[in-house]
């Protein structure tokens, strides 16, 4: 794991064990609120421990931008009192198939033992929810697309958007909707943040924001065509294996060897929606 200041009150903690999955924490007078939290129970405990020493702040909130278990285990480093925060879907989501999941972690590594599933206990369905620490305020919008209960973070006072996997490197569909990512992308664009915190990758500043989002909106177009095109040519989905993620315009390196993996996935999802419509 590593660490960064997005700025003066904003912690970055990136997982360099799992395709560089992103935790952020916010300084307030009122305490500290977290957004999401590293999959790993060691790098979990490490970020608590040095929030701890560091700041000497309590925790005010965490926040789950959305169910998938790489944002969700390592909540349970964090002290059991304050509010955990989501969209009611991923409370829904985590009630149904989290604890099953979990187990299935333990089983195929007891390094998850320690972890414990934390469920929501503050959640939003409609409009958007606000949160306000000291002179800090949040505002949570729903962006749904790479899930159907993804949310974003907006750190009004410094204009950061904390994504979720709303925003993420290679931006991944399988879970969610091909044309709900767009339409968030889109949404995202013309919020124009001055900084985005990715769910997955580096930070992108304000002079690089309409550029990638047009190169990650770019890919999902690239990524819908070249799906309905192996569907018309009467081509074997595993054709699909082939298309490669340069072939869309983005590259294998954020996110390292699971990249084609993931953008394989991505294309044989919207085949498989395309082929049984």
């Amino acid at each position: 794991m590593f660490w960064e200041r997005v700025s003066e009150e904003i912690y970055l903690f990136t997982s360099d064990r799992y395709a560089l999955v992103n935790a952020v924490a916010i300084l307030t007078r009122e305490g500290i609120v977290v957004v999401d939290a590293l999959p790993f129970p060691d790098e979990a405990q490490q970020i608590a421990r040095f929030l701890q020493m560091r700041t000497g702040l309590d925790i005010h909130s965490l926040i789950l931008t959305h169910y998938h278990m790489d944002h969700v285990y390592g909540m349970f480093a964090f002290p059991d009192y304050p509010n955990v925060i989501a969209h009611e879907l991923c409370r829904q989501k985590l009630l149904e198939v989290g604890q099953a999941s979990l187990e299935e972690a333990r089983q195929a590594d007891p390094i998850f033992e320690s972890v414990t599933l934390r469920i929501p206990t503050l959640t939003f369905d409609t409009g958007e929810f606000f949160v306000n620490a000291g002179d800090k305020t949040f505002r949570l919008l729903h962006l749904p697309g790479h899930t159907p209960d993804n949310i974003g973070v907006f750190f009004e006072q410094q204009e950061v958007l904390i994504t979720g996997d709303a925003v993420m490197a290679i931006p991944i569909i399988v879970d969610g909707d091909w044309a709900q990512e767009m339409e968030t992308l889109r949404r995202i664009k013309a919020l124009s943040p001055e900084t985005i915190v990715q769910g997955h990758g580096e930070v992108i500043l304000r002079g690089e924001i309409q550029v990638v989002l047009d190169r990650y909106i770019s890919y999902l177009e690239c990524v819908y065509e070249q799906a309905a095109k192996t569907l018309k040519a009467g081509r074997d989905r595993q054709s699909i294996r082939e298309i490669s993620l340069e072939t869309c315009g983005l590259e294998r390196v954020p996110l390292g060897i699971a990249s084609h993996r993931l953008h394989t996935a991505n294309i044989l999802s919207i085949y498989d929606k395309l082929k049984a419509q």
